[in-house]
């Protein structure tokens, strides 16, 4: 991180001190600092360098954030892991962070970006979950999501959109009540798949 301070000078405080922070832990980051800065420095707004697919569909990307509970024995997903939901803006229900991929980054890098931007966690990005083509209800745009997995490794106290979202810790049980997206519940039941597999491989033996 030689040459950061100068760097630093164009940013906001929060990401200052952010990136000091981070500066004295040594965190491995999953892409180079001064890419993930300057991707959610200032939230974007806008659609100029919003990508579409061939029919026209906007392509849509985000997270499934979740950590592993502290528990000797598990008997059910519930208390294996939990995930992290944010409100929607309309206050109705609970989602997952997400938002359009742009032109100038990768698939992985604008979920990293969206689920900073909006959930204000950090972690390890994991291969996709999948695909759902879906249509806006409050635009009536058609949208194709891509949605990872991320193993949360560091909660921020300060985020850009902090002042609109509210995150919250949920079982898999509540966030299915809650999410009133099918297709990310359906995401989130191949998150729940992953994650049954070893303990099933486990049990057969």
């Amino acid at each position: 991180m030689r040459g950061i301070s100068g760097f630093l000078t164009n940013f906001p405080p929060f990401i200052y001190f952010f990136l000091s922070l981070l500066e004295r832990i040594h965190v491995k980051l999953p892409i180079p600092i001064e890419k993930m800065v300057s991707l959610v420095s200032y939230p974007r707004t806008g659609r100029r360098l919003q990508r579409y697919d061939h029919r026209g569909f906007r392509l849509v990307v985000g997270c499934i954030p979740y950590r592993y509970k502290k528990t000797e024995e598990a008997n059910s997903i519930d208390e294996v892991i939990e995930v992290l939901v944010i409100n929607a803006q309309n206050g109705k229900g609970m989602l997952f962070p997400k938002g359009g991929w742009e032109k100038d980054e990768s698939m992985e890098e604008a979920a990293i970006r969206e689920t900073l931007e909006e959930a204000g966690v950090l972690g390890k990005i994991e291969s996709k979950l999948g695909e759902w083509s879906y249509k806006s209800k409050r635009q009536s745009i058609f949208h194709e999501g891509h949605m990872f997995p991320m193993l949360v490794t560091q909660e921020l106290d300060g985020w850009p959109e902090k002042n609109i979202r509210k995150r919250k810790w949920v079982t898999v049980s509540k966030a299915r009540e809650e999410c009133p997206h099918l297709w990310m519940r359906e995401a989130l039941e191949e998150l729940v798949r992953r994650h049954k597999q070893p303990q099933q491989a486990e049990e057969s033996k």
